[in-house]
């Protein structure tokens, strides 16, 4: 097909702009659909890693609620799969939080105490629990008798479960046989912001019971 100077021109023209800014041009659109790919990738995968993480979370709360000879079997092959494979999903905390309960009333304190040690060290993926781990490790260790270990867990706490943490001390500290030390735990626990009335209830009754109001 032939064409005339003028659109001749403008064909050589548009070849020579493309022979310029082609390949950058190209270059960009690739970088941008590789980025786009690998991003739906990446939603993809975490989809599906959350989506298999559920199952074996429901595996635990039902093993934890339809308790049979084999539950305890069922909650550490869950668990071990989910810290495995699924460390970085939201259930997978909140599952080894439900074993390490099950696994503790069903007189295994090691296998509860196993659970909780491998939370504590998920500061990163599960801050929010962490401090509610500590707890629970404060409480398995005091069962133990392991009081001083008990009370490192509780040392140091977060604002927001510092009354909390304080409380437990006062547990902790009242099973060793020192009620003055656990007296002063609780008061200092009362004196915590934003206290819930059912909590200021608990203490307060704790306290009348050692005469330390």
């Amino acid at each position: 097909m032939a064409f005339d100077l003028e659109e001749q021109e403008k064909i050589d023209a548009l070849r020579a702009w493309w022979d310029r800014w082609g390949t950058p041009i190209m270059s960009v659109v690739t970088v941008v659909m590789l980025a786009f790919l690998a991003w739906y990738g990446w939603q993809w995968y975490q989809s599906n890693q959350s989506r298999q993480a559920l199952g074996y979370f429901e595996v635990i709360q039902s093993a934890s609620v339809n308790d049979d000879k084999a539950a305890a079997t069922r909650v550490h092959e869950a668990s071990a799969i989910l810290r495995k494979d699924y460390a970085n999903t939201s259930y997978t905390g909140r599952a080894v939080l439900l074993a390490a309960n099950f696994l503790a009333n069903n007189n295994q304190p090691e296998a509860a105490q196993a659970q909780l040690e491998w939370l504590i060290t998920q500061t990163d993926s599960f801050p929010e629990l962490v401090p509610v781990a500590r707890l629970g490790m404060a409480s398995l260790l005091a069962d133990q008798e392991k009081y001083d270990e008990a009370l490192l867990q509780l040392a140091n706490p977060p604002a927001s479960f510092k009354a909390l943490f304080l409380d437990r001390a006062g547990d902790v500290l009242v099973a060793q046989g020192k009620k003055q030390e656990a007296v002063q735990q609780w008061k200092l626990a009362l004196e915590q912001p934003n206290l819930a009335p059912d909590f200021i209830r608990a203490v307060q009754l704790k306290l009348s019971v050692l005469g330390g109001e």
